[in-house]
């Protein structure tokens, strides 16, 4: 049996709109398919990167890119039908956590992409130019937090990401996520940083993908009381929007990531030196 999915933190989820996304009892997340053009892609993404039959138009490099891809995706299930409505079926990246915390940001320095349609062109345009995506490389949709004093979830919502700036992220979002009572950001993010420098190595590699309008998940534990019962992992989504890229890197992306990583390193130093002091 479907439930509604509580622990999306980005997307449709942070509006309030119809639910879009479920979870079962068996470790798989349910996203109701967009329509059948962005669903699709998504879909085929997915089958591309996880199929271990070989395809008349593979080559060497894209055969290692998307095998290497694997380990940041969530594990990928197929597609399913429940009367009009079709779902991609995922690993469902929280059910092993008591109380998630998760924080997802949009990847890139522009969401859009030349061959798109006028429509997605103007909806996108604002957004790149008015939040953070065009300045750091990346937005925040959304995130949730647990605080272990209250009991309480925290919940900042794509408005919330909307509003923030270069100056004002390290504070309302970045330190404000990785704070559940116990933790402080050092806790979170020394795991984080090391996972999302895989991921960025891989970009710097790849050449057979671009993306647009991706993102990266950032999940852990909010009963922690330590690093090592933080469990942090990070999980790279959401590709309704991804191509072929035909030999060439994916720079826009790739050095979204490395803003990110940046930003999360200077603060962690900020923190060990006051931890000093």
């Amino acid at each position: 049996k479907l439930q509604a999915c509580t622990h999306q933190a980005g997307g449709h989820f942070s509006k309030g709109s119809d639910t879009t996304t479920f979870v079962d009892d068996e470790g798989k997340f349910y996203k109701v398919f967009q329509d059948d053009i962005r669903g699709g892609r998504e879909a085929a993404f997915y089958a591309t990167v996880f199929s271990d039959e070989p395809r008349d138009d593979e080559n060497v490099q894209e055969k290692k890119d998307f095998f290497a891809l694997r380990e940041f995706l969530p594990i990928y299930y197929g597609i399913a039908s429940d009367g009009d409505s079709k779902f991609l079926v995922l690993e469902d990246c929280c059910v092993d956590y008591k109380k998630p915390c998760v924080l997802d940001a949009k990847l890139g320095f522009t969401t859009i992409y030349e061959w798109s349609d006028e429509a997605y062109k103007r909806k996108n345009a604002s957004k790149d130019v008015q939040t953070t995506q065009s300045s750091l490389g990346y937005r925040i949709t959304g995130f949730k937090t647990y605080d272990r004093n209250t009991g309480c979830y925290f919940f900042a919502d794509r408005d919330y990401g909307k509003r923030l700036t270069p100056d004002t992220i390290k504070t309302d979002c970045w330190t404000r996520f990785a704070s559940n009572g116990s933790l402080i950001p050092q806790h979170v993010y020394n795991s984080a940083i090391p996972k999302l420098e895989s991921l960025s190595a891989w970009f710097k590699t790849q050449r057979s993908l671009q993306f647009f309008a991706a993102s990266v998940l950032i999940i852990y534990e909010g009963e922690a009381t330590s690093a090592d019962e933080a469990r942090v992992k990070i999980r790279f989504v959401d590709f309704a929007h991804t191509f072929q890229s035909k030999g060439h890197p994916d720079a826009n992306v790739g050095l979204a990531i490395e803003s990110m990583v940046k930003e999360l390193k200077a603060l962690c130093s900020e923190e060990q030196e006051e931890t000093y002091h």
